[in-house]
């Protein structure tokens, strides 16, 4: 497993480890609908206007058999928060990658980027009812807020998890 920044020519691999890890993480939550309206086209037009945008870092973990196992994008907090300077926008590993430490290195890489950006705290937003968010809480991430949010013509409940010094992520006490 290698993890690199993106070159334009990963976005269609990425783009499908996007729909797939969607529909697997979401599915029950989100409208089925919707899920199945989601193309890789979209996506990747998604994806390279999200990762173009200034102060955003974007990272892939390159599976050893080549194409995408993972995807993480992240940098200045959108909302510019006074406290959490750094924020994860995306992060997703294909379930046949997932539990392998692949979301922990992503994650780290992805701190490495932004701690050259003087940016030492960071914070993401995870829908409540995704089994994956107790990732966040293993990074020893602090719940900060829970709420609800709406997308996909659905009302969902969310929760931002934070850490106020980066070097705190994934340490044990």
């Amino acid at each position: 497993m290698h993890i690199r920044p993106v070159k334009s020519t990963d976005i269609p691999a990425m783009a499908e480890t996007y729909v797939e890890t969607w529909r697997d993480a979401y599915r029950g939550i989100l409208p089925e609908a919707y899920l199945e309206s989601m193309t890789v086209a979209e996506t990747a037009k998604d994806l390279a206007r999200e990762m173009s945008a200034a102060g955003v870092v974007s990272l892939v973990a390159e599976a050893d058999e080549g194409g995408a196992a993972g995807l993480i994008t992240g940098g200045i907090d959108r909302r510019r928060d006074r406290v959490y300077g750094g924020e994860i926008f995306s992060l997703y590993v294909r379930p046949a990658y997932q539990r392998g430490g692949i979301g922990h290195q992503l994650v780290t890489q992805l701190v490495a980027h932004i701690n050259r950006l003087d940016i030492f705290t960071l914070k993401v937003q995870v829908l409540e009812d995704n089994p994956c968010r107790r990732f966040y809480e293993k990074l020893n991430g602090v719940r900060l807020a829970c709420g609800r949010i709406r997308f996909a013509d659905t009302d969902l409940a969310a929760c931002t998890y934070g850490w106020l010094d980066t070097d705190l992520i994934g340490t044990t006490f």
